[in-house]
């Protein structure tokens, strides 16, 4: 903890009337962070352990957004959202199992990264390389006993 005070934010024109907290820490990389609040009768630490749990939040929707490609929810119920959510997961596990599974090998001039893999292979796009590959995880685990 660097520092921890209240203030009044705005210009000596336009000044609040209420009291803020401000708490100056800082990040694992050392960067100097501060939080402005209105809870006073929190101590320092725990307005951190807050900040830093917020965060984590905001970095696994950033997460979703990029990796799942969810750019709109289509329906704003509870379920909807689970479902649409769960979905792309499941999508996602298994594009990245079946990529996992199929890149050790492939020639230097067929490699591919997960974001290009993903775009060729729902295109049906995918070079004879990636097929066959492809072909032999499935067959270990589809073919009749």
């Amino acid at each position: 903890m660097i520092g921890d005070f209240t203030c009044q934010l705005g210009t000596p024109q336009c000044r609040s009337t209420q009291h803020h907290r401000v708490d100056i820490f800082r990040d694992f990389e050392g960067r100097e962070i501060r939080v402005v609040t209105g809870l006073m009768g929190v101590s320092a630490e725990q307005i951190a352990l807050i900040y830093k749990a917020r965060w984590q939040i905001e970095v696994f929707f950033r997460w979703i957004k990029q990796h799942l490609n969810i750019p709109t929810l289509f329906g704003t119920t509870k379920n909807a959202v689970y479902g649409q959510l769960f979905s792309a997961l499941i999508v996602f596990v298994l594009l990245k199992w079946l990529f996992d599974g199929t890149r050790q090998g492939v020639p230097r001039h067929a490699n591919l990264s997960f974001v290009r893999f993903a775009r060729l292979l729902l295109l049906n796009d995918l070079s004879a390389e990636w097929l066959i590959r492809i072909h032999r995880l499935m067959s270990c685990f589809f073919s009749p006993s």
